[in-house]
């Protein structure tokens, strides 16, 4: 059996939803090291300015980017369903 052509929805979905997974657990990190006393007072690394700076601004694109990703993939998996069976009726 042939397999159709592959969706490039899903590339997007794998790899942004890869970056979604660093950039939330980065968050929870210098959330937890912001409470902790112990470590509060400790320097601010590079990667934790920046989550303090723009995380949310980061987490709130990356779910916006797989949020469109996701009706992509279905609407696009749901077109080429149709369009193969209209193809294989006599």
């Amino acid at each position: 059996m042939r397999r159709g052509p592959r969706n490039p929805f899903y590339l997007v979905l794998g790899v942004v939803g890869f970056l979604f997974t660093i950039t939330a657990a980065s968050s929870c990190l210098t959330v937890l090291r912001g409470v902790r006393p112990e470590t509060a007072r400790a320097a601010i690394t590079p990667l934790e300015w920046v989550m303090q700076r723009h995380g949310t601004a980061l987490l709130t694109g990356e779910i916006v980017v797989l949020a469109a990703a996701t009706v992509g993939a279905v609407a696009l998996d749901e077109y080429r369903g149709r369009a193969n069976a209209r193809n294989k009726q006599p």
